[in-house]
Protein backbone atom coordinates (compact mmCIF):
# COMPACT_ATOMS: atom_id res chain seq x y z
CA UNK A 1 0.00 0.00 0.00
CA UNK A 2 2.70 2.00 0.91
CA UNK A 3 4.56 1.46 -2.08
CA UNK A 4 2.18 2.21 -4.44
CA UNK A 5 1.35 5.59 -2.94
CA UNK A 6 4.83 6.90 -3.09
CA UNK A 7 5.28 5.49 -6.64
CA UNK A 8 1.89 7.66 -7.26
CA UNK A 9 3.84 10.73 -5.70
CA UNK A 10 6.61 10.70 -7.62
CA UNK A 11 4.92 9.97 -10.70
CA UNK A 12 2.86 13.01 -10.20
CA UNK A 13 3.94 15.73 -12.83
CA UNK A 14 3.15 18.32 -10.10
CA UNK A 15 5.65 16.60 -7.62
CA UNK A 16 8.38 16.43 -10.83
CA UNK A 17 8.46 20.41 -11.55
CA UNK A 18 8.43 20.77 -7.73
CA UNK A 19 11.14 19.04 -7.10
CA UNK A 20 13.18 20.35 -10.92
CA UNK A 21 12.20 23.73 -9.20
CA UNK A 22 13.55 22.95 -5.78
CA UNK A 23 16.69 21.94 -6.63
CA UNK A 24 16.94 25.59 -8.03
CA UNK A 25 15.66 27.15 -5.29
CA UNK A 26 17.98 25.10 -2.93
CA UNK A 27 20.76 26.98 -4.77
CA UNK A 28 18.99 30.49 -3.43
CA UNK A 29 18.43 29.51 -0.54
CA UNK A 30 22.37 27.98 0.31
CA UNK A 31 24.21 30.33 -1.41
CA UNK A 32 23.76 32.97 1.77
CA UNK A 33 24.46 30.23 3.74
CA UNK A 34 27.52 29.58 2.69
CA UNK A 35 28.66 33.05 1.54
CA UNK A 36 28.05 34.67 5.44
CA UNK A 37 30.17 32.85 6.99
CA UNK A 38 33.13 33.37 4.79
CA UNK A 39 32.28 37.05 4.92
CA UNK A 40 32.16 37.43 8.40
CA UNK A 41 35.32 36.32 8.60
CA UNK A 42 37.06 38.36 5.94
CA UNK A 43 35.23 41.22 6.34
CA UNK A 44 33.78 41.13 10.00
CA UNK A 45 29.97 41.44 11.36
CA UNK A 46 30.33 46.05 11.10
CA UNK A 47 31.02 45.27 7.30
CA UNK A 48 28.40 43.05 6.98
CA UNK A 49 26.04 45.15 8.01
CA UNK A 50 26.79 47.61 5.17
CA UNK A 51 26.56 45.08 2.91
CA UNK A 52 23.45 44.49 4.38
CA UNK A 53 22.45 47.83 4.14
CA UNK A 54 23.38 47.91 0.42
CA UNK A 55 21.19 44.56 -0.09
CA UNK A 56 18.05 45.98 1.50
CA UNK A 57 17.79 48.89 -0.03
CA UNK A 58 17.95 46.87 -3.54
CA UNK A 59 15.02 44.93 -2.35
CA UNK A 60 13.55 47.68 -1.62
CA UNK A 61 13.41 49.39 -4.87
CA UNK A 62 13.50 46.26 -6.80
CA UNK A 63 10.01 46.21 -6.03
CA UNK A 64 9.37 49.70 -7.92
CA UNK A 65 10.75 47.97 -10.91
CA UNK A 66 9.20 44.29 -10.76
CA UNK A 67 6.05 46.94 -10.52
CA UNK A 68 2.86 43.77 -10.63
CA UNK A 69 5.12 41.22 -12.75
CA UNK A 70 5.06 38.72 -10.20
CA UNK A 71 1.74 38.70 -9.07
CA UNK A 72 -0.79 40.11 -11.89
CA UNK A 73 2.02 39.08 -14.70
CA UNK A 74 1.99 35.15 -13.47
CA UNK A 75 -1.59 35.31 -13.15
CA UNK A 76 -2.00 36.99 -16.85
CA UNK A 77 0.54 34.44 -17.79
CA UNK A 78 -0.79 31.39 -16.54
CA UNK A 79 -4.85 32.01 -17.39
CA UNK A 80 -3.82 32.87 -21.30
CA UNK A 81 -0.81 30.10 -21.60
CA UNK A 82 -1.87 28.75 -25.16
CA UNK A 83 -2.61 32.52 -26.60
CA UNK A 84 0.85 33.68 -27.95
CA UNK A 85 -0.76 36.96 -29.16
CA UNK A 86 -1.49 37.55 -25.42
CA UNK A 87 1.81 36.41 -24.25
CA UNK A 88 3.58 38.76 -26.00
CA UNK A 89 1.32 41.37 -25.18
CA UNK A 90 1.90 40.51 -21.77
CA UNK A 91 5.96 40.18 -22.25
CA UNK A 92 6.53 43.47 -24.14
CA UNK A 93 4.46 45.58 -21.74
CA UNK A 94 5.72 44.34 -18.70
CA UNK A 95 9.44 44.90 -19.90
CA UNK A 96 8.84 48.34 -21.39
CA UNK A 97 7.12 49.49 -18.32
CA UNK A 98 9.99 48.11 -15.90
CA UNK A 99 12.49 49.91 -18.36
CA UNK A 100 11.01 52.88 -17.74
CA UNK A 101 10.79 51.99 -14.01
CA UNK A 102 14.44 51.32 -13.52
CA UNK A 103 15.66 54.72 -15.02
CA UNK A 104 13.14 56.21 -12.34
CA UNK A 105 15.16 54.44 -9.57
CA UNK A 106 18.23 54.69 -11.13
CA UNK A 107 17.79 58.89 -10.83
CA UNK A 108 16.45 58.36 -7.17
CA UNK A 109 19.04 56.06 -6.06
CA UNK A 110 21.53 58.67 -7.66
CA UNK A 111 19.68 61.63 -5.54
CA UNK A 112 19.62 59.50 -2.08
CA UNK A 113 23.76 58.79 -2.06
CA UNK A 114 24.87 62.47 -3.08
CA UNK A 115 22.07 64.33 -0.44
CA UNK A 116 21.40 61.91 2.19
CA UNK A 117 24.36 61.98 4.38
CA UNK A 118 23.25 58.36 5.82
CA UNK A 119 23.87 56.86 2.80
CA UNK A 120 26.51 58.79 1.15
CA UNK A 121 28.87 57.53 3.76
CA UNK A 122 28.52 54.16 2.09
CA UNK A 123 27.75 56.03 -1.79
CA UNK A 124 30.06 53.38 -3.66
CA UNK A 125 28.54 50.08 -1.89
CA UNK A 126 24.84 51.57 -2.55
CA UNK A 127 25.42 52.29 -6.02
CA UNK A 128 27.52 49.05 -6.72
CA UNK A 129 24.54 47.31 -5.47
CA UNK A 130 22.41 48.92 -7.94
CA UNK A 131 23.59 45.95 -10.06
CA UNK A 132 20.88 43.51 -8.14
CA UNK A 133 18.18 46.06 -9.25
CA UNK A 134 19.24 45.64 -12.95
CA UNK A 135 19.44 42.02 -12.75
CA UNK A 136 15.99 41.75 -11.16
CA UNK A 137 14.68 43.97 -13.92
CA UNK A 138 15.90 41.67 -16.61
CA UNK A 139 14.50 38.58 -14.18
CA UNK A 140 11.83 36.36 -17.30
CA UNK A 141 11.11 34.21 -13.94
CA UNK A 142 7.93 35.66 -13.79
CA UNK A 143 7.39 34.69 -17.42
CA UNK A 144 8.37 31.13 -16.88
CA UNK A 145 6.35 30.70 -13.72
CA UNK A 146 2.82 31.79 -15.14
CA UNK A 147 4.42 28.65 -17.97
CA UNK A 148 4.82 26.65 -15.16
CA UNK A 149 8.64 26.17 -16.67
CA UNK A 150 10.21 25.42 -13.74
CA UNK A 151 13.15 23.55 -15.57
CA UNK A 152 14.53 27.74 -17.06
CA UNK A 153 13.50 29.07 -13.41
CA UNK A 154 16.28 26.05 -11.97
CA UNK A 155 18.85 27.25 -14.75
CA UNK A 156 18.63 30.62 -14.45
CA UNK A 157 18.85 30.54 -10.54
CA UNK A 158 22.22 27.87 -11.28
CA UNK A 159 23.89 30.04 -13.28
CA UNK A 160 23.31 33.15 -11.28
CA UNK A 161 24.36 31.87 -8.14
CA UNK A 162 27.42 29.99 -9.37
CA UNK A 163 28.87 32.85 -10.58
CA UNK A 164 27.82 34.96 -7.57
CA UNK A 165 29.91 31.92 -5.00
CA UNK A 166 32.96 31.84 -7.11
CA UNK A 167 33.39 35.69 -7.75
CA UNK A 168 33.02 35.63 -3.55
CA UNK A 169 35.26 33.33 -2.76
CA UNK A 170 37.74 34.29 -5.16
CA UNK A 171 38.01 37.84 -5.11
CA UNK A 172 36.95 38.96 -1.99
CA UNK A 173 40.03 38.24 -0.30
CA UNK A 174 40.72 41.19 1.88
CA UNK A 175 38.42 43.71 4.76
CA UNK A 176 38.66 46.50 1.77
CA UNK A 177 36.66 43.95 -0.29
CA UNK A 178 32.88 44.52 0.58
CA UNK A 179 32.30 46.85 -1.49
CA UNK A 180 32.63 44.55 -4.33
CA UNK A 181 30.20 41.76 -2.58
CA UNK A 182 26.75 43.33 -3.87
CA UNK A 183 28.16 43.85 -7.22
CA UNK A 184 28.71 39.92 -7.76
CA UNK A 185 25.17 39.38 -6.83
CA UNK A 186 23.97 41.79 -9.19
CA UNK A 187 26.43 40.65 -12.24
CA UNK A 188 25.35 37.03 -11.25
CA UNK A 189 21.84 37.48 -12.13
CA UNK A 190 22.42 39.89 -15.29
CA UNK A 191 23.99 37.24 -16.73
CA UNK A 192 21.78 34.23 -15.96
CA UNK A 193 18.96 36.43 -16.32
CA UNK A 194 19.73 37.63 -19.62
CA UNK A 195 20.31 34.08 -20.71
CA UNK A 196 16.76 33.48 -20.28
CA UNK A 197 15.52 36.36 -21.73
CA UNK A 198 16.97 35.78 -25.10
CA UNK A 199 15.46 31.86 -25.29
CA UNK A 200 12.28 33.31 -24.57
CA UNK A 201 12.38 36.35 -27.12
CA UNK A 202 14.04 33.10 -29.77
CA UNK A 203 11.00 30.29 -28.88
CA UNK A 204 8.46 32.73 -29.28
CA UNK A 205 9.22 34.84 -31.65
CA UNK A 206 8.54 38.04 -29.84
CA UNK A 207 9.26 41.60 -30.96
CA UNK A 208 9.81 44.93 -29.25
CA UNK A 209 8.48 46.77 -32.46
CA UNK A 210 5.38 45.11 -31.82
CA UNK A 211 5.30 47.00 -28.01
CA UNK A 212 1.75 48.04 -27.57
CA UNK A 213 2.50 51.86 -25.91
CA UNK A 214 -1.54 52.23 -24.84
CA UNK A 215 -0.76 49.09 -22.66
CA UNK A 216 2.14 50.22 -21.70
CA UNK A 217 0.38 53.36 -20.12
CA UNK A 218 -2.47 51.11 -18.69
CA UNK A 219 -0.87 49.08 -17.03
CA UNK A 220 1.16 51.74 -15.05
CA UNK A 221 -1.88 53.23 -14.24
CA UNK A 222 -3.71 50.09 -13.66
CA UNK A 223 -0.89 48.81 -11.27
CA UNK A 224 0.37 51.71 -9.53
CA UNK A 225 -1.66 50.91 -6.21
CA UNK A 226 -0.34 47.41 -6.36
CA UNK A 227 3.28 48.36 -6.70
CA UNK A 228 2.49 51.02 -3.76
CA UNK A 229 1.36 48.01 -1.53
CA UNK A 230 4.14 45.59 -2.56
CA UNK A 231 6.65 48.66 -2.41
CA UNK A 232 5.33 49.16 1.18
CA UNK A 233 5.75 45.07 1.77
CA UNK A 234 9.11 44.97 0.82
CA UNK A 235 9.88 48.17 2.88
CA UNK A 236 8.70 46.30 5.73
CA UNK A 237 11.04 43.31 5.76
CA UNK A 238 14.35 45.23 4.28
CA UNK A 239 14.11 48.43 6.29
CA UNK A 240 15.12 47.12 9.80
CA UNK A 241 18.56 46.67 9.06
CA UNK A 242 18.80 50.02 8.10
CA UNK A 243 16.84 51.87 10.56
CA UNK A 244 18.96 49.57 13.51
CA UNK A 245 22.51 50.77 11.46
CA UNK A 246 20.98 54.16 11.70
CA UNK A 247 19.92 54.36 15.08
CA UNK A 248 22.48 51.46 16.83
CA UNK A 249 25.15 51.28 14.19
CA UNK A 250 26.73 48.77 11.63
CA UNK A 251 28.04 46.43 14.41
CA UNK A 252 24.48 46.11 15.58
CA UNK A 253 23.55 45.76 12.28
CA UNK A 254 25.57 43.33 11.98
CA UNK A 255 23.98 40.89 14.64
CA UNK A 256 20.78 41.60 13.12
CA UNK A 257 21.83 40.15 9.82
CA UNK A 258 23.45 36.99 11.31
CA UNK A 259 19.63 36.34 12.74
CA UNK A 260 18.10 37.63 9.50
CA UNK A 261 20.06 35.63 7.51
CA UNK A 262 19.05 32.33 9.38
CA UNK A 263 15.03 33.20 9.22
CA UNK A 264 15.38 34.51 5.65
CA UNK A 265 16.70 30.83 5.13
CA UNK A 266 12.87 29.56 6.10
CA UNK A 267 11.24 32.98 4.77
CA UNK A 268 12.99 32.47 1.28
CA UNK A 269 11.64 28.30 1.28
CA UNK A 270 8.56 30.11 1.99
CA UNK A 271 8.36 32.76 -0.60
CA UNK A 272 9.88 29.84 -3.15
CA UNK A 273 6.93 27.67 -2.21
CA UNK A 274 4.67 30.89 -2.49
CA UNK A 275 5.71 31.03 -5.94
CA UNK A 276 6.04 27.45 -7.36
CA UNK A 277 2.35 26.95 -6.27
CA UNK A 278 0.35 30.04 -6.96
CA UNK A 279 0.03 29.36 -10.91
CA UNK A 280 -1.26 26.50 -9.96
CA UNK A 281 -3.72 27.40 -7.21
CA UNK A 282 -4.28 30.56 -8.74
CA UNK A 283 -5.53 28.63 -12.41
CA UNK A 284 -7.77 26.28 -10.63
CA UNK A 285 -9.48 28.88 -8.08
CA UNK A 286 -10.28 30.61 -11.86
CA UNK A 287 -11.23 27.54 -13.17
CA UNK A 288 -12.95 26.22 -10.15
CA UNK A 289 -13.42 28.62 -6.62
CA UNK A 290 -14.02 25.00 -4.48
CA UNK A 291 -11.70 23.18 -6.22
CA UNK A 292 -9.32 25.58 -6.38
CA UNK A 293 -9.75 26.30 -1.94
CA UNK A 294 -8.93 22.28 -1.70
CA UNK A 295 -5.85 22.49 -3.52
CA UNK A 296 -4.73 25.39 -1.90
CA UNK A 297 -5.41 23.56 1.66
CA UNK A 298 -3.24 20.86 0.83
CA UNK A 299 -0.27 22.51 -0.73
CA UNK A 300 -0.08 24.99 2.19
CA UNK A 301 -1.00 22.70 4.72
CA UNK A 302 1.59 20.22 4.14
CA UNK A 303 4.03 22.70 3.47
CA UNK A 304 3.44 24.32 7.31
CA UNK A 305 4.29 20.55 8.84
CA UNK A 306 7.68 20.56 6.88
CA UNK A 307 7.96 24.17 8.39
CA UNK A 308 7.46 22.83 11.68
CA UNK A 309 10.35 20.47 11.44
CA UNK A 310 12.34 22.94 10.14
CA UNK A 311 11.71 25.19 13.38
CA UNK A 312 12.01 22.67 15.87
CA UNK A 313 15.54 21.70 13.51
CA UNK A 314 16.99 25.74 13.98
CA UNK A 315 15.74 25.79 17.55
CA UNK A 316 17.67 22.84 18.88
CA UNK A 317 21.20 23.19 16.93
CA UNK A 318 20.97 26.82 17.39
CA UNK A 319 24.33 26.71 18.57
CA UNK A 320 25.94 24.62 16.05
CA UNK A 321 23.92 27.07 13.51
CA UNK A 322 25.49 30.19 15.08
CA UNK A 323 29.10 28.83 15.35
CA UNK A 324 28.94 28.06 11.22
CA UNK A 325 27.84 31.65 10.78
CA UNK A 326 31.80 32.15 12.99
CA UNK A 327 30.05 34.33 15.31
CA UNK A 328 31.84 35.56 18.00
CA UNK A 329 31.84 33.33 21.10
CA UNK A 330 31.09 36.19 22.89
CA UNK A 331 28.21 37.37 20.94
CA UNK A 332 26.78 33.73 21.59
CA UNK A 333 24.77 33.73 24.55
CA UNK A 334 23.02 37.30 23.38
CA UNK A 335 22.44 35.71 19.79
CA UNK A 336 21.44 32.58 20.68
CA UNK A 337 18.25 34.28 22.64
CA UNK A 338 17.70 36.63 19.29
CA UNK A 339 17.40 33.46 17.69
CA UNK A 340 15.08 31.57 19.47
CA UNK A 341 12.59 34.47 19.89
CA UNK A 342 13.28 35.34 15.94
CA UNK A 343 11.79 32.14 15.34
CA UNK A 344 7.99 32.70 16.00
CA UNK A 345 8.67 35.16 12.84
CA UNK A 346 8.87 32.25 9.81
CA UNK A 347 6.29 30.35 12.07
CA UNK A 348 3.95 33.36 11.24
CA UNK A 349 5.00 34.03 7.75
CA UNK A 350 3.83 30.74 7.08
CA UNK A 351 0.26 31.30 7.17
CA UNK A 352 0.72 34.93 6.00
CA UNK A 353 1.75 33.98 2.92
CA UNK A 354 -0.69 31.45 1.99
CA UNK A 355 -3.56 34.00 3.04
CA UNK A 356 -1.75 36.72 0.87
CA UNK A 357 -1.46 33.50 -1.54
CA UNK A 358 -5.77 33.50 -1.56
CA UNK A 359 -6.06 37.22 -1.68
CA UNK A 360 -4.71 37.48 -4.85
CA UNK A 361 -6.07 34.61 -6.78
CA UNK A 362 -9.47 35.58 -5.41
CA UNK A 363 -8.95 39.61 -6.35
CA UNK A 364 -9.00 41.46 -3.11
CA UNK A 365 -6.33 43.06 -3.86
CA UNK A 366 -7.70 46.67 -2.85
CA UNK A 367 -8.33 45.72 0.65
CA UNK A 368 -4.80 43.77 0.51
CA UNK A 369 -3.20 47.20 -0.44
CA UNK A 370 -4.34 48.94 2.72
CA UNK A 371 -4.08 46.23 5.34
CA UNK A 372 -0.29 46.44 3.72
CA UNK A 373 0.14 49.99 4.34
CA UNK A 374 -1.19 50.27 7.55
CA UNK A 375 0.92 47.45 9.05
CA UNK A 376 4.22 48.64 7.07
CA UNK A 377 3.67 52.24 8.74
CA UNK A 378 2.94 50.75 12.48
CA UNK A 379 5.89 47.96 11.99
CA UNK A 380 8.74 51.10 10.79
CA UNK A 381 7.44 53.03 13.42
CA UNK A 382 7.54 50.22 16.21
CA UNK A 383 11.33 49.23 14.86
CA UNK A 384 12.25 52.40 15.23
CA UNK A 385 11.18 53.27 18.57
CA UNK A 386 12.10 49.88 20.05
CA UNK A 387 15.55 50.35 18.78
CA UNK A 388 15.59 53.83 20.04
CA UNK A 389 14.55 53.02 23.66
CA UNK A 390 15.63 49.52 24.37
CA UNK A 391 17.78 46.51 22.38
CA UNK A 392 17.68 44.39 19.65
CA UNK A 393 15.68 41.79 21.19
CA UNK A 394 12.42 44.23 21.52
CA UNK A 395 12.89 44.72 17.43
CA UNK A 396 12.81 40.74 16.90
CA UNK A 397 9.27 41.31 19.28
CA UNK A 398 7.88 43.88 17.22
CA UNK A 399 8.08 42.15 13.93
CA UNK A 400 6.49 39.47 15.70
CA UNK A 401 3.39 41.74 16.90
CA UNK A 402 2.77 43.14 13.12
CA UNK A 403 3.30 39.75 11.53
CA UNK A 404 0.64 38.41 14.27
CA UNK A 405 -1.80 41.87 13.27
CA UNK A 406 -1.48 40.82 10.14
CA UNK A 407 -2.77 37.61 9.91
CA UNK A 408 -5.70 38.34 11.90
CA UNK A 409 -6.40 41.43 9.08
CA UNK A 410 -6.23 38.47 6.40
CA UNK A 411 -8.84 36.27 8.42
CA UNK A 412 -11.13 39.41 8.61
CA UNK A 413 -10.74 39.99 5.38
CA UNK A 414 -11.20 36.48 4.48
CA UNK A 415 -13.65 35.22 6.56
CA UNK A 416 -16.95 35.92 3.99
CA UNK A 417 -15.14 33.81 1.29
CA UNK A 418 -15.36 30.86 4.62
CA UNK A 419 -18.65 32.06 5.48
CA UNK A 420 -19.99 31.53 2.35
CA UNK A 421 -18.44 28.01 1.79
CA UNK A 422 -19.66 26.57 5.04
CA UNK A 423 -23.19 28.05 4.22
Amino acid sequence: MFTNFFQKIFQSKTVKKFIIYGVGQAVNIISPLLVTPYLIYTCGIEKLGIISIGQSLAFILIVVVDYSSFIIGVKDVSVHRDEKKVLETTFLTHYTAKFLLLLCVLIFTLLLTFFIPFFHKIQVTILLSFSIIIGQFINPTWFFQGLENFKWITIINIVAKVIFIAGIFILIRQKSDYIYVNLWLGLGAILANLIGVFWIIKKYKFSFKNTPKNDVITLLKRDFSFCVSQLFFAFRNYSPVIIISFIGGNFIAGQYKVIEQIINFLRTYLQLFFKFSYSYVCFEINNNLEKGKQLWIKFNGLNYLLLLVLLLGVFFFSIPILKFFRVDEVLMGQLEKYLHIALLIPLLIGCTLPLEQLIFSLNRNKEYIKITIIITILNTIGVGLAMKFFELQEVFFMLILSESILIIAYLTLLKPNFSKEIR
